[in-house]
């Protein structure tokens, strides 16, 4: 499964490719120069009229496109994540999907890469296709056992069973409401493309969000969702753009 952000741009980047001889042993390298980039367009309207606020990006989610849907970490409101949309999909670089089952249990293994958007005394959120939403915390994290994956403790067990053939998956908990609902509000949109960096030395990043004034392609702004639109309250849809007012 492709990690959404990760490997955004990996085959854009400008320099010389090294490929290997198809008619013998020798490496031969092809120099192909500079590869175009096709930036997608995030304003109708002048960006210079629209009002933009600084705002800090949670580390581990890689690559956030301009026009992504933000939230408001609840573990440290000082702080942006990616805003979790009502449907499930493995595009979603919110979530965190498990490897093994989370069946009434306090542990799980999900992804190592995937393992550093979440940390120790963290408030997460469980779901699956069944729809049910559950909150628990975080108390301990396993990265040394394994090469390939980590091993997520709670401080408690969950009370309803997550299964990975229901696309059991986890995301930090980004909105103050009940731990059985979603908890996840759409709060600002990325007004550019920030790296927040994966892995273990993933650092976050600095950006500026879109509060108002600005129309923006709907095919632009990642994760809105009917649900993101009544959270935000000044979006309305008008054809192919979004108006924020």
């Amino acid at each position: 499964m492709t990690i959404p952000g990760y490997d955004f741009y990996r085959d854009r980047f400008p320099g010389i490719n090294r490929t290997i001889g198809a008619a013998g042993n020798s490496p031969q390298q092809s120099i192909r120069g500079y590869t175009p980039v096709f930036y997608k367009r995030l304003y109708k309207s002048p960006r210079e009229v629209a009002l933009l606020l600084d705002k800090t990006i949670r580390s581990g989610y890689g690559v956030l496109e301009a026009g992504t849907v933000m939230a408001v970490d609840q573990n440290d409101t000082d702080q942006l994540v990616p805003y979790t949309p009502d449907s499930i999909s493995t595009t979603d670089v919110s979530r965190v999907f498990l490897l093994t089952d989370c069946d009434a249990s306090d542990n799980f293994y999900v992804d190592m890469l995937e393992s550093y958007k979440l940390a120790v005394d963290d408030e997460i959120t469980f779901t699956d296709s069944d729809g049910a939403y559950e909150t628990e915390t975080i108390s301990a994290i396993d990265r040394t056992s394994y090469d390939n994956k980590a091993k997520i403790t709670l401080s408690a067990a969950t009370a309803a069973s997550f299964t990975i053939g229901k696309n059991a998956n986890c995301y930090v908990k980004a909105a103050d409401e009940a731990d059985t609902n979603k908890t996840s509000d759409a709060a600002y949109i990325l007004d550019m493309e920030v790296d927040t960096g994966a892995g273990e030395y993933a650092a976050g990043g600095l950006a500026s969000v879109v509060l108002s004034n600005a129309i923006l392609y709907q095919d632009a702004c990642v994760g809105m969702d009917n649900s993101a639109i009544t959270d935000l309250g000044n979006v309305t849809s008008e054809g192919v753009y979004y108006i924020l007012k």
